[in-house]
């Protein structure tokens, strides 16, 4: 490999990723400078941290405390890294191979160049500095024996870069069918985003969780909160002259005795997982064992190695046209045989585009079906979904664990939050709806349907994906908080209403401060200071517009607490009283909200058809 040529990649690198920057405006220019200037600070105070940590605070720990240590940072350093995979989950490589064989370089060269040019991210200069200091720090604390954790390192670090490259190959060779290629992003941001949040959710709902742990953190059913605060401040106090050690044992303890019981278990994992291997090699240095390290650090530069030849198999495979043209060279290769034309049938008509919603109109009806169909295909907005899912199985399993700790009079609260957060996490869907047709917004422009009807069918078409999650989330909540009925039943009005004072918002921000966004792509591009801003206050803005929606049960509340109208359902009559004048006012303000898209639609044109980088 030259290292000019290496130098020059680099060179590129740095200019394609400055010149997407600029496209974006000055201020992303600024933005992504501190960044970078916060995080080579950030580099090199973990890096110095790291080092005072290994040489002081663990200079008298216990191996397997260092091993947890361990653990602990290869944790952080992977999520980092798995979540810069997923933000450049598009781009198969950082500079197409196919462009740089077109220069004096051979290919194995221009693939290792392109390997090592990959090296530079983000959070290799953030984290990869705290794990360089720690093993430092060690080799200082406890002896030369330590310096034979930089090789294992290193080989960790070829391990996972070297894996990472070889999956990205391999989406590579995925994709080469376009209409596959969506569809494999999606899958696979979505299992990393669920993978990364089984640790959570096994935390969560911990079946073998004992009470005496539960009573650890406060939540003991049968313990009052004066004998809880009691043990605390008996555990906070200093230690007492003249008592047994026993005594004035430290609040490190038992974490200490827990964690020393645990670990056969953890070695055991750690043992099996390679990345844990590095851990482990740490843990048995301390222990003035050099085998295992030796063993880890061999068994991670084989792993490193054969996921590096595995990948540059697939890239030649990938650029000698073995994915794409493998199927065409057989048909050329079959024997010729005469052609019989199928008889003709009549064709199917698309009979869901074709419904017609009760009491809509046809352009609302022909629209609400069509954008919800888009909502179904693109593989952005099915990305986007995941987020409330993924939110109902943690809130779920949180509510579930500690069911018995909510009062009554909160549990109502518990269905508004859900849904609050459940419109917030389809915020991008809702306050950028023309963003995401693209060059389809001329069929809105050149259509014959009312401006407001638009709105409406956009509007409808996110309903079901919205109001379901939100009812079944109010479901768990009922199951694992059980409220009164009538209260249960007036969530339902309430969760309609809430949906439609969104909308009115979304609509507004969706008009005035469109932005484009690519095909596949889950981020914005060309981002504006005023489109900024708005979508900034929109965040803001938002709770206050939902609030009203609390008041049926504020009223019921005070009535309560004042001793008037006993037994009546005062917060499910007054939600479906509310449910009706926000329905009322939103088919008014829709009519104003239709007239200033009118108004604006060349401009949301212009903006949502112009390309997103």
């Amino acid at each position: 490999m030259n290292w000019q040529h290496f130098r020059a990649i680099l060179w590129l690198r740095w200019r394609t990723r400055v010149n997407q920057l600029r496209k974006g405006g000055t201020a992303q220019v600024v933005i992504m400078a501190i960044v970078a200037m916060v995080a080579v600070l950030a580099g090199v105070g973990f890096f110095f941290g790291a080092f005072i940590i290994g040489q002081v605070a663990l200079a008298q720990a216990s191996p397997i405390v260092l091993m947890a240590v361990w653990d602990g940072m290869v944790i952080v350093f992977l999520f980092s890294w798995t979540a810069g995979v997923v933000a450049e989950l598009q781009r198969t490589e950082s500079l197409s191979l196919e462009k740089l064989l077109h220069f004096p370089l051979s290919l194995a060269g221009a693939f290792a160049t392109n390997y090592l040019a990959s090296l530079v991210s983000l959070s290799m200069i953030v984290f990869f500095p705290a794990l360089a200091g720690l093993g430092l720090g060690l080799v200082f604390s406890k002896g030369p024996i330590m310096l034979w954790l930089i090789p294992l390192l290193a080989a960790f670090m070829l391990m996972v870069t070297a894996l990472t490259y070889q999956f990205q190959g391999w989406l590579a060779s995925l994709m080469q069918n376009k209409r596959r290629r969506r569809t494999v992003i999606v899958v696979v941001t979505a299992s990393i985003i669920l993978v990364g949040q089984l640790p959570n959710l096994i935390s969560i709902y911990s079946p073998w969780r004992s009470r005496s742990d539960l009573f650890s953190y406060g939540v003991a059913e049968e313990t009052s909160r004066e004998e809880y605060n009691r043990r605390q401040g008996a555990l906070n106090r200093p230690p007492l002259p003249g008592l047994p050690q026993a005594a004035n044992l430290p609040r490190s303890e038992p974490d200490l005795h827990r964690l020393n019981q645990n670990a056969p278990m953890i070695r055991l994992i750690n043992a099996i997982l390679p990345p844990g291997w590095l851990p482990l090699g740490a843990m048995s240095l301390a222990e003035g064992s050099i085998l295992p390290s030796l063993l880890g650090t061999l068994g991670l530069t084989l792993i490193g190695l054969a996921s590096l030849r595995r990948s540059y198999r697939t890239t030649v495979g990938l650029y000698t046209g073995r994915f794409s043209a493998g199927k065409r060279s057989v048909a050329e290769h079959a024997p010729s045989e005469p052609i019989i034309s199928a008889p003709k049938t009549k064709e199917t008509p698309a009979r869901f585009l074709e419904i017609r919603l009760p009491g809509l109109s046809e352009h609302t009806s022909a629209i609400a079906l069509a954008a919800f169909r888009s909502l179904l295909r693109a593989p952005e907005t099915k990305l986007m979904l995941l987020t409330p899912i993924i939110m109902v199985f943690v809130l779920g399993g949180m509510m579930i664990r500690n069911s018995t700790t909510v009062a009554a009079s909160l549990r109502p609260l518990l269905a508004f939050g859900a849904m609050a957060m459940i419109l917030l996490g389809k915020g991008d869907l809702l306050s950028n709806q023309f963003g995401f047709d693209r060059n389809g917004f001329r069929v809105f422009i050149l259509c014959p349907a009312r401006r407001w009807e638009i709105l409406l069918g956009k509007n409808l078409a996110l309903a079901p994906l919205v109001l379901g999650l939100g009812v079944v989330l109010v479901g768990i909540v009922q199951l694992a908080t059980p409220m009164r009925i009538d209260l249960f039943i007036a969530t339902f009005p309430q969760l309609v209403s809430m949906y439609f004072v969104a909308c009115l918002l979304a609509n507004f921000m969706s008009i005035m401060a469109p932005r484009p966004v690519g095909a596949g792509v889950f981020r914005s591009g060309h981002q504006r200071w005023i489109p900024f801003a708005f979508h900034l206050a929109f965040i803001f803005v938002y709770p206050a517009c939902l609030a009203p929606m609390l008041l049926p049960l504020a009223i019921e509340s005070i009535l309560e607490d004042l001793h008037m109208l006993q037994g009546v359902p005062v917060c499910l009559i007054l939600s479906i009283v509310e449910c009706i004048g926000v329905l009322y006012f939103y088919r008014f303000i829709l009519g104003l909200q239709g007239q200033l898209l009118q108004s604006r639609e060349k401009k949301i044109l212009e903006t949502v058809t112009s390309k997103a980088e």
